[in-house]
């Protein structure tokens, strides 16, 4: 097996000499740089040419006399592609030891996943290299996500036979890896960030040099959205009066449903007992059914009155009437309560979101099937189909 690594490149000269040096120096698994400059300047154009002849064994340099952008530049490289696993990566990144083997044996051992990022920030006051041999030791560890981040992508040859190149709508770049998961996702594919593999990244250099990020943000996240709708946002609130395993293990496979679906999921749990104790219970209940982490799911934790905790959970819904927070409005609260919550059941229709208590799971039901039919109708009413 062989892993193609496809890196668009417009002049920094410094960051993509370092990038392609780190790659030399840390990458054992067998691999191919397919290098697309897109009208660097004079000194990367050199540098480039030179880099490409001296290491010609592993190096395809394509050559473009004006800068398509980063996503036309990546579809170059997949059409010049052949290998099993494509990585698709950023010149202003540094790959540590051992981060392409790492993300290659991931996707080996688990059929189900076709898109993987590394670990990409962290090793302040440390060097890259011995930050990774930290994060060695997390070996299987990982957090599912709905989408992984295109500054370095390692994807499966499969996913790419079965939902093509990137979307060229997206122009110079920008929500084009969130497109991209969400299609492997429509193919039944996982998306996730594996802990123990490192590739530090300068965040939006590239975008920054270009100096009109927020302009083709905004255009992209329209193309997007015309395209996918919003992402879901909802709700999840409950009481526990004491630790109810059962409980919690039906809300944890509840909850991953919901994710999976591409919902952010805010859960609120109010209870006498210590937080410690329930997010202990949470997180062992998600363990016991194989669930990693999920980056879409946060657990906030209440010692208080039930009307108190009504008009707390009331009031979070209705402060994202700011107009900054107006793309994180909740589509729909769901109780997992005996009696529903009345302000919280006002606020929701205020926001207009959907409000609804559900039953919990019991014993031989598939709380994360259920999950995902619940975000599956509410998405199918708030967009009106």
């Amino acid at each position: 097996m062989k892993c193609d690594i496809i890196i668009p490149i417009w002049n920094q000269f410094s960051y993509t000499r370092d990038c392609l040096g780190h790659i030399l120096k840390n990458t054992k698994y067998p691999y191919r740089m397919i290098l697309v400059d897109n009208a660097s300047d004079d000194e990367t154009k050199d540098y480039l040419c030179n880099f490409a002849a001296e290491h010609k064994d592993k190096t395809l340099l394509i050559r473009n006399e004006e800068n398509l952008g980063y996503i036309k530049a990546i579809n170059q490289g997949l059409k010049a592609s052949s290998a099993e696993y494509v990585c698709m990566m950023n010149n202003d990144t540094l790959p540590s030891p051992g981060w392409l083997e790492r993300m290659v044996d991931f996707a080996v051992t688990h059929p189900d996943v076709g898109l993987i990022n590394p670990q990409c920030q962290g090793h302040s006051g440390d060097t890259v290299d011995s930050h990774a041999e930290m994060l060695a030791r997390n070996k299987g560890e990982y957090m599912e996500m709905n989408q992984c981040q295109g500054f370095c992508m390692l994807v499966k040859r499969e996913l790419i036979d079965k939902v093509g190149f990137l979307d060229e709508a997206f122009g110079v770049g920008g929500y084009d890896d969130t497109d991209y998961s969400i299609r492997a996702h429509k193919a039944g594919y996982r998306c996730v960030s594996i802990r123990d593999a490192y590739v530090f990244h300068r965040i939006h250099a590239s975008f920054d040099k270009a100096g009109n990020r927020e302009e083709v943000v905004d255009r992209n996240r329209k193309i997007y959205y015309e395209k996918w709708g919003k992402h879901l946002r909802i709700g999840v609130m409950i009481s526990l009066s004491h630790p109810d395993t059962a409980k919690i293990t039906g809300l944890a496979e509840y909850i991953y449903g919901l994710a999976r679906e591409w919902a952010w999921v805010h859960v609120w749990i109010n209870s006498t007992e210590d937080a410690k104790v329930i997010d202990k219970l949470l997180n062992g209940a998600m363990k016991d059914r194989d669930l990693s982490p999920h980056q879409n799911i946060r657990v906030d934790y209440f010692n208080l009155p039930r009307l108190l905790f009504d008009l707390i959970i009331s009031g979070k819904i209705v402060e994202r009437i700011r107009r900054r927070m107006k793309d994180k409005r909740f589509d729909a609260i769901i109780s997992f309560d005996d009696a529903a919550y009345f302000m919280t059941g006002c606020a929701a229709r205020l926001m207009k979101a959907s409000y609804a208590k559900h039953p919990l799971c019991q014993e031989q039901c598939d709380g994360i099937s259920e999950g995902r039919k619940s975000a599956i109708v509410i998405k199918e009413g708030r967009d009106g189909k």
